[in-house]
């Protein structure tokens, strides 16, 4: 899609009453499809409708989308701090009733809607209350009944104090427009949201007339709330690993090949090395606190499978490491080799490139150096022998 509708709106001063029935058209009934799996949007706006060249939208951004199940208690499940303010419905602006239903999408498509008739947007906000104020201003204060269903207190007490306002007739606010796309854009804007109507009602509406088709229209199931069993799970912290290491060994196919055949799977399960990291900070903390200069404890190789740690003699302070690894290419690590008299597991190339104990560097120094102490004892004996009398 190469736009979406706020590029659309913005650049096109010349959209026509087809292109508003159309775009309308499409939207109401992307939105009976996504009502039909109890999918609620929640965050309808210009900028979440994609657009191509051949006036075809798709709505995006299922970010803040919820599914609502019968059982499921609304008031824990849903929060009001949902959709762009100025697209949001009144409901959400207070949190006024205590159930949502999808018309809280459906007021976000007559916002839409009201912004392709006339450019700009219908209900631009600064806050919530001057949100509510615009609401008003154009649609009245609300009824008593609806005033009486609203649970928040304060939104109550502040619309029931409120200056008694009448609506504006959406043809003065709309000059030029189609009436009966005017009466459809005024159910949709109903404050009450028992008074909108669904998707599936709006395209019914004769402003549709010769354009909808209901056996043409999609539609779908419920989606079943086995779908979201995994986020009822409680998962501990080796199981988010797990869970992890089971999407990067999606882009890796031999390696996942290997997992689901059986290989050795804790090799990849890496502790965290946040408690050795604390561990450090207590050790040096409880040196500084004895008075004594303490050196940082040598750090292991913890995240790494036993038998590729290579020993690299003094430089790392270990004793008894004089001694070279032989790497043979395609010798798997399980074979053993003997060099000075010790015992100790042979590294195939792959395993040896992966290991993060050693490097190429390493191994070049380490060389020099020893080739360098036994240049120095050679000429230190040779010297010797010369100082000997004869």
């Amino acid at each position: 899609m190469e736009s979406d509708l706020h590029q659309v709106i913005k650049a096109n001063d010349d959209l026509t009453p087809e292109h508003h029935q159309f775009f309308f058209y499409q939207l109401l009934r992307g939105m009976k499809y996504i009502h039909a799996a109890n999918v609620f949007h929640r965050d309808l706006k210009p900028r979440n409708i994609l657009a191509n060249a051949d006036c075809k939208l798709k709505i995006c951004d299922f970010g803040l989308a919820r599914v609502s199940f019968n059982d499921t208690p609304s008031a824990i499940f849903w929060t009001d701090y949902v959709a762009t303010r100025w697209y949001r419905a009144p409901e959400l602006c207070g949190s006024f009733f205590s159930k949502y239903t999808p018309a809280i999408d459906i007021w976000s498509i007559g916002c839409i809607f009201a912004e392709m008739l006339s450019g700009r947007p219908l209900f631009p906000g600064k806050n919530v209350v001057h949100q509510l104020d615009l609401m008003t201003d154009l649609l009245g204060t609300p009824s008593a009944e609806s005033l009486s269903r609203i649970r928040n207190e304060k939104a109550r007490r502040y619309l029931g104090n409120m200056r008694k306002k009448h609506p504006v007739p959406f043809s003065q606010k709309f000059p030029g427009v189609d009436p009966m796309a005017l009466d459809l854009l005024e159910r949709l804007l109903a404050f009450d949201p028992k008074d909108r109507p669904t998707a599936a009602e709006a395209l019914a509406d004769p402003y549709f007339t010769g354009l909808a088709n209901s056996d043409r229209e999609p539609t779908t199931q419920p989606i079943s709330k086995l779908e979201f069993e995994f986020e009822r799970r409680k998962l501990a912290r080796d199981d988010v690993r797990e869970l992890i290491y089971r999407e990067i060994l999606e882009y890796h196919p031999q390696m996942l090949h290997e997992y689901h055949h059986g290989g050795d799977q804790a090799n990849f399960v890496y502790p965290s090395g946040v408690d050795r990291f604390k561990r450090q900070f207590v050790h040096l903390e409880e040196g500084v606190t004895k008075g004594e200069k303490t050196s940082p404890q040598l750090r292991q190789h913890a995240s790494l499978p036993r038998e590729r740690i290579i020993g690299i003699g003094d430089e790392l302070g270990r004793p008894n490491a004089d001694y070279c690894i032989k790497l043979h290419v395609g010798e798997e690590p399980g074979h053993t080799s003997v060099t000075d008299g010790l015992s100790k597991p042979l590294l195939n190339a792959r395993n040896f490139l992966k290991s993060e104990s050693i490097s190429a560097s390493q191994c070049v120094v380490i060389k020099e150096k020893r080739e360098k102490d036994e240049e120095s004892m050679s000429e230190y004996m040779h010297e010797a022998s010369d100082a000997t009398p004869k």
